[in-house]
């Protein structure tokens, strides 16, 4: 049984989210856990956070659980009987509401949309994405970008420096995928230098090892800026998810620091699958 956790704005893109969501665990036995967090306004009498019991604490839950009721209703009338929901509401910081619900139901990972913020080069994710991506470090996380539909996972794309070892506690979701729809993995390297170091080449051996009895292909790129590589190689493929690990210091690391200015609004339409160093 998979724990999914789900969390939901009550936006357009949210929704998006939990339909991709619900379709790529389709064959799947699943616990979802919806979950939204509200926040209850402070008056200038009274600048202690409201408690239950409150009148304005009492009607932002009241709300919050009538929207996440009509969610589960729209969800029955696709019912699979694989999946079963549980409504979350909490009056907390969003990435607390996340790491407390994914510590106390051992959640395996983390679908959730986003409409994104505009810049110069058009849409990026929002900040609770990268938020979420960057700070919930015990649970994969699939970001969902608003006009993503799921068609399947024919292809996707795996971006890697070599600069560390991939271990199998970390990338055991997207192997999961993979099996799952049979997909194919276009490994993906972006190096300053065409020369690989020791270091990598070994690296590159293990990553191939345990992508033994997968289909995959190995792809490179050099002198381009890590996140326009990126883009433009999903995009040639109409990949259907890029995967990354998250590292300190690592190639995704560089990447995130991209993201907020223009690097990930160049793929915005394809979903990214963030795992965490184990």
């Amino acid at each position: 049984m998979k724990r999914v956790l789900l969390p939901t704005d009550f936006s357009d893109g949210a929704w998006n989210a939990i339909q991709y969501a619900v379709m790529l665990l389709q064959h799947k036995k699943c616990t979802f856990y919806i979950l939204n967090v509200f926040s209850v306004p402070l008056t200038t009498a009274n600048m202690m956070a409201p408690e239950p019991g409150n009148p304005s604490y009492d009607e932002a839950s009241k709300k919050s659980n009538e929207k996440l009721k009509i969610i589960l209703k729209k969800l029955k009338s696709k019912e699979n009987p694989r999946h079963h929901f549980i409504l979350e509401s909490k009056n907390n910081f969003l990435i607390d509401a996340i790491n407390n619900i994914v510590e106390q139901n051992a959640i395996d990972l983390i679908i959730m949309g986003t409409k994104g913020v505009k810049n110069i080069k058009g849409t990026s994710y929002g900040s609770n994405a990268v938020a979420v991506m960057e700070k919930t470090m015990n649970c994969p996380v699939v970001v969902v970008p608003e006009k993503a539909n799921f068609k399947g996972l024919k292809e996707v794309v795996f971006p890697t420096s070599y600069e560390f070892a991939s271990k199998s506690g970390e990338i055991k979701t997207f192997i999961d995928f993979i099996k799952d729809y049979e997909s194919t993995i276009k490994i993906l390297h972006i190096n300053e230098n065409e020369e690989l170091s020791n270091t990598q080449i070994e690296n590159k051996k293990l990553l191939e090892e345990k992508l033994s009895g997968l289909e995959y292909t190995v792809h490179a790129l050099t002198n381009i800026e890590p996140a326009l590589g990126v883009s433009c190689f999903a995009q040639s493929r109409e990949a259907d998810l890029i995967a990354l690990v998250n590292r300190k210091h690592s190639f995704f690391y560089r990447l995130m620091e991209k993201q907020t200015l223009k690097g990930i609004s160049h793929y915005s339409n394809i979903p990214l699958l963030i795992m965490h160093h184990s």
